[in-house]
């Protein structure tokens, strides 16, 4: 679980000495966990643009999962896919399949490395996340966000969900979801409120745990 305050390790300093620069397009291929939040936060203060990405799960599924994530990657034009080690191998595999993938990284890899660069200004129709859906029915298909679009929408729902500072916010959504990123912690970011995060695949397991 996780607050709403989060500590920026990777710093962004840190993600520009990977070569990260102002405007490129990085993959999350991270799970519901610390190193999501911190990598996030990070591409965000670094003038970048992330791409969550459903993290693998199951090894009988690993090709139809590398071709998803290969159209995505190839979609999106992105530059850097920051992982965790567990996945660094089957994302090191896609490298020469993606023409713009220059970087395949952990994000241990990036709390660890050097310092030096601060963050960058951005404006409220600059790029900050591009929002693939699952491509269950289909192709995965993205959808381009700016900062003035997020903020619109974690407005709304706050304005419909009736939010105060003084809530609590429990959730089990997955980070690279909409619902999970957009509509709970940034949410919770936003409007001060405390939160809960677990990883869904606990929540499946016990979904008990959710109540303790």
């Amino acid at each position: 679980s996780t607050t709403s305050g989060v500590d920026r390790r990777p710093r962004a300093r840190e993600v520009m000495a990977a070569g990260i620069q102002k405007g490129d397009r990085v993959a999350l291929m991270l799970r519901t966990e610390r190193a999501f939040f911190e990598a996030f936060v990070a591409t965000l203060i670094a003038g970048a643009v992330p791409i969550p990405l459903y993290p693998p799960v199951r090894a009988s599924d690993l090709l139809s999962y590398s071709r998803r994530q290969q159209g995505i990657l190839r979609n999106a034009e992105a530059r850097v896919l920051i992982t965790f080690a567990e996945a660094e191998r089957l994302a090191g595999l896609m490298r020469g399949l993606v023409p713009s993938l220059v970087t395949i990284t952990t994000a241990e890899r990036l709390s660890g490395g050097a310092a030096h660069a601060g963050s960058q200004s951005v404006e409220p129709g600059d790029a900050a996340l591009i929002q693939y859906t699952s491509g269950s029915t289909g192709e995965p298909k993205g959808v381009l966000l700016s900062h003035a679009n997020l903020l619109a929408n974690v407005r709304g729902i706050g304005e419909a969900l009736d939010i105060h500072a003084d809530d609590v916010a429990v959730s089990w959504l997955p980070l690279y979801h909409d619902m999970g990123l957009i509509g709970m912690w940034l949410g919770a970011m936003y409007f001060g409120v405390p939160a809960a995060i677990m990883s869904p695949l606990a929540f499946l397991s016990r979904p008990s745990r959710l109540l303790l």
